[in-house]
C-alpha cells in the first residue's frame, strides 16, 4: 500500500453516521464506504434510510445497517450505542450530520416562538451531544476513534438575510446557535478524551437542492466560488478528516463553504 492510501483507507473500520440519509450525509456514508469501511446509517426517516443503505452497500461492497433512531431520547441512543457494538464490535468514526431547522422560517426574530427554539436544540445540539457521549465513551474506554460534528457557516457567522430576498424565510437564531455551541463542545470532548479521541468540526456552506431561484442566484453571488455546492463536495473534507491524514489535528474547524465566510 502506497503513503497515499496508508493515509485515506479506512479498511475494517466502523463509522456510524446520525442524519446519514440525508442530503448530505448519504454522500458521507457512501465516500467512508469507498474507502474501506463498514457503516451504521442512523437516522428518523426508516424508508429513505433503507433504500440509502441499500444503494451505498451496492455501490460499495460494504456492510451497511440503517438504524432508524430519534437521537433527541438519550435511552434510544444509549440503546443505539450499545447494539452496534454488540453488532459490529465497535465504533472507530461518529460523524453527526444530523440537524434541524425547525419551521417557524417567517417569525421574526422578536416573535420567534420558544417552541421552535426548544425542538431545534434537541436534535442539533442534545441529539449531538448524546451520540458524543455514548459513543465516544466507548472510545475513550476502548481503542480510540475519531469525531466529527458537521457545523455550518452559520455556525461561524449570522445568516445573511439578504440572501432571502422579499420571501420573508430566514434561517431562524435556533440553527445559528446551535451551530455555534458544536465548536465549543467539540473542542470540549478534543480536549478531555485526549488523546485517544480526536474531534473535530465540518462547516458546510448551503447545497443546492431545487431552491427558489432568486435564492439561488443571491447565494451565488454572495460566494466567492460562485455557486452553491454539491451534495458530494464534502466527500473530500469528510475522508480526510476520519482518516490518519488528519492524524495531527483535533478540536479544529474545517470550513468548506466556497469562500462564504472569507469577506
Amino acid at each position: 500500500m502506497n503513503r497515499i492510501s496508508e493515509l485515506h483507507r479506512l479498511d475494517n473500520k466502523v463509522a456510524v453516521v446520525s442524519g446519514g440519509a440525508g442530503l448530505i450525509g448519504a454522500k458521507l456514508c457512501e465516500i467512508l464506504a469507498q474507502a474501506g469501511a463498514d457503516i451504521v446509517m442512523v437516522d428518523n426517516n426508516p424508508d429513505l434510510a433503507r433504500s440509502e443503505a441499500q444503494r451505498v452497500a451496492q455501490l460499495t461492497g460494504r456492510r451497511v445497517l440503517d438504524r432508524c433512531v430519534d437521537i433527541t431520547q438519550e435511552a434510544a441512543v444509549r440503546e443505539l450505542a450499545g447494539s452496534v457494538h454488540a453488532e459490529m464490535g465497535r465504533c472507530d468514526i461518529l460523524v453527526n450530520s444530523a440537524h434541524y431547522k425547525g419551521g417557524a422560517f417567517f417569525a421574526p426574530l422578536g416573535e420567534y416562538p420558544l417552541e421552535a427554539w426548544n425542538q431545534v436544540l434537541a436534535v442539533n445540539l442534545t441529539g449531538a451531544f448524546l451520540m458524543c457521549r455514548e459513543f465516544g465513551k466507548r472510545m475513550f474506554a476502548g481503542d480510540g476513534g475519531v469525531i466529527v460534528n458537521v457545523s455550518s457557516t452559520y455556525g461561524l457567522v449570522s445568516a445573511d438575510p439578504r440572501i432571502y430576498g422579499e420571501s420573508g424565510i430566514n434561517s431562524p437564531i435556533a440553527y445559528a446557535a446551535t451551530k455555534s455551541g458544536l465548536l465549543n463542545m467539540t473542542r470540549y470532548i478534543a480536549v478531555h478524551w485526549r488523546p485517544k479521541v480526536r474531534a473535530n468540526v465540518l462547516a458546510p456552506g448551503g447545497v443546492e437542492n431545487k431552491q427558489d431561484p432568486q435564492f439561488i442566484e443571491n447565494y451565488c453571488y454572495r460566494t466567492p466560488l460562485g455557486r452553491m455546492a454539491r451534495r458530494d463536495d464534502y466527500q473530500g473534507a469528510i475522508l480526510f478528516m476520519c482518516s490518519d491524514a488528519s492524524a495531527y489535528m483535533t478540536g479544529a474547524v474545517v470550513t468548506v463553504d466556497g469562500g462564504w465566510t472569507a469577506w
